[in-house]
């Protein structure tokens, strides 16, 4: 069916459905942490079968919170919106049990903010939360929307490239929801302001105790936000920037020394637990003591994929896992024992971590033990 192309303000939406993915119909929407419900009010002239918008606020607060909220909410459900007050984005137990029965091909949360605004870390809480419930809401081939303000999500795309701890590190947040990024788009804004949506939120109006708890509807800069899209693993799922995670260790060696044994060690460790990707291996530096002609080397570790969710804390842990299988083949060397492995093969005596301690080596913001 052709769609109409005369939308208020002579906008066509095509646009704002293709960046939502809402090009269907039949599409089942959930709208999460709805404010003034001016957001729904826009996706409500799609005409789709099934959207459910959620406000955090029961319907006594947002009745006092946001001017005409009642003739909204009304307005609302006349096009057909079912809205449901007092849900929390980041316990979607709060959503009644019949919405949760039948799951959501989109889910979306426009512009979120912790009350806490200045707290970046609050920030990025609500955005893993908020996905991991979400995702459990989704189809197979389900996405998780989120528009966030310019420079805030910290992914490739933004025009101007914040340091990773000045953002809210979208995509990081998702893949410890195990989501992926599948991709950013700039948000359709001048098609939502002529469909209806106001981008206006609450800021509170001063510190002291009298005027703390006071807030003021304000408008907020839209300029250069994007909307990124997440989607759980799966089939022909791939990201929209591959995760890349580095690690570099150095260790002493003897005269055998196998670089071939260090990359299966390390595969070995990868392809066997969570993290099921094969490492790669880049020689760094090279190193021969003028005191007593031992030799050192240091290596980095390699890890790309556009198809699993590495996050920051799976490589920690797989680099413990690493140091800890280099230490067993020196503790295996010193006690003059040759160990044979699962696969029956025998394990060779010929990498000699330094037990003179450890430092630590920074890259890409990861402590990382580093033996010399």
């Amino acid at each position: 069916m052709k769609r109409k192309a005369d939308e208020p303000g002579g906008v066509s939406p095509g646009r704002l459905r293709a960046v939502f993915g809402l090009e269907r119909e039949g599409t089942r929407v959930l709208l999460l942490g709805e404010g003034n419900l001016s957001f729904a009010w826009a996706i409500s002239k799609l005409k789709l079968s099934c959207v459910i918008a959620s406000t955090f606020e029961t319907e006594d607060e947002h009745r006092e919170r946001f001017q005409g909220s009642q003739a909204r909410t009304q307005m609302l459900r006349d096009a057909g919106v079912q809205v449901i007050f007092g849900v929390d984005a980041t316990d979607l137990s709060t959503l009644p049990e019949e919405v949760k029965e039948k799951p959501f091909e989109r889910v979306i949360f426009q512009f979120p903010q912790h009350p806490e605004r200045n707290k970046i870390h609050l920030n990025r809480q609500l955005l893993r939360q908020s996905l991991q419930e979400a995702s459990r809401l989704l189809t197979e081939d389900g996405q998780v929307l989120i528009s966030l303000l310019q420079g805030q999500g910290g992914s490739p795309a933004e025009a101007t490239q914040r340091r990773p701890k000045d953002t809210w590190q979208a995509q990081e947040m998702g893949l410890e929801a195990g989501l992926l990024l599948v991709g950013v788009s700039e948000c359709p804004m001048e098609e939502l302001l002529a469909m209806g949506y106001e981008s206006t939120g609450f800021r509170g109006r001063g510190l002291r105790d009298q005027t703390k708890e006071v807030y003021q509807e304000r408008s907020f800069n839209v300029t250069g936000s994007l909307t990124h899209r997440f989607a759980r693993l799966g089939p022909g799922v791939q990201s929209a920037f591959p995760t890349v995670r580095s690690h570099d260790i150095s260790f002493w060696i003897q005269e055998n020394f196998s670089e071939d044994l260090l990359l299966r060690t390390c595969a070995a460790v990868a392809l066997g637990g969570e993290l099921d990707v094969q490492p790669e291996l880049k020689l760094l530096d090279e190193y021969c003591s003028p005191m007593d002609g031992r030799r050192a080397r240091t290596y980095r570790l390699l890890v790309s994929s556009s198809t699993r969710c590495i996050h920051e804390a799976m490589w920690k842990a797989w680099c413990g896992q690493v140091r800890e299988r280099l230490l067993q083949v020196r503790r295996s060397e010193s006690s003059g024992k040759r160990r044979r492995r699962s696969d029956g093969s025998v394990e060779s005596q010929v990498l000699r971590v330094g037990r003179c301690g450890c430092r630590v080596w920074r890259d890409m913001g990861l402590a990382s033990p580093m033996f010399y």
